[in-house]
């Protein structure tokens, strides 16, 4: 008899919870988004491990540029013209519960860099230009706070891998006046590293199927996204 009961209570509380999902009328959506200033804007040149006198630090500097630089030779005047894309997403996520959904998300972004070194004269000479291509793809959970035919209050949260396509170009003639200490600080590389994004608050606004949106958080989408999204 309590066996029976239990599995009339788990009955009703499934047919209410389809009847609330049923309501809300859509259960998919997919959104486009741009966003800037994530941990890969630190540039392909940055030395990460510079500066915390360590072995350890210098290993996470190494990991970081996806060994790109050699994060003893950096210093503030070896890298001039940092320059980044905004990120790029595209996200779908599904219902699963009234107040859930889960899907996932790919994302790109694009920096580079001029690399300088020093000369005898103690200036500086430029000897390559360095370019990373990102792609990120990661599996996410938004939860949903308030939502209704007209806004929606959120968060969400992110976690995947980050995929690093790295390419340095030589200036003309560098390469044979110092073909053996260039060699050893530049190099064309590829690989990947965890990627996350959480956005603390998401705003959305518009009608039932097409809304606006905004997010504010950290990771690899950005500290501040904005885009648009349709709901299905």
């Amino acid at each position: 008899m309590k066996n029976i009961q239990k599995l009339s209570l788990m009955a009703l509380m499934l047919l209410a919870s389809n009847s609330v999902m049923a309501q809300q009328e859509t259960n998919s959506e997919i959104s486009f988004s741009i966003g800037g200033q994530t941990p890969n804007n630190k540039g392909v040149f940055d030395g990460i491990g510079e500066g915390l006198g360590s072995a350890f630090g210098r290993a996470i500097g190494t990991i970081m540029t996806f060994g790109l630089v050699d994060p003893n030779s950096i210093t503030d005047k070896t890298r001039v013209d940092e320059s980044s894309t905004p990120t790029f997403s595209v996200q779908y996520l599904y219902r699963v519960s009234p107040k859930l959904k889960v899907g996932a998300l790919a994302a790109y972004q694009r920096t580079s860099a001029k690399l300088l070194m020093a000369d005898s004269y103690g200036g500086y000479n430029q000897v390559a230009k360095a370019t990373n291509d990102y792609i990120i793809v990661m599996p996410t959970v938004k939860a949903m706070w308030i939502e209704n035919k007209t806004i929606g209050l959120y968060s969400k949260v992110a976690a995947g891998i980050c995929i690093a396509s790295n390419k340095a170009e030589m200036t003309n003639g560098v390469t044979e006046r110092n073909p053996g200490e260039l060699t050893n600080q530049i190099k064309s590389d590829k690989g990947t590293r965890f990627a996350y994004q959480i956005s603390a608050i998401g705003f959305e606004i518009g009608s039932k199927r097409l809304r606006g949106f905004a997010e504010l958080g950290y990771g690899f989408q950005g500290i501040g996204q904005v885009g648009i999204c349709y709901k299905f």
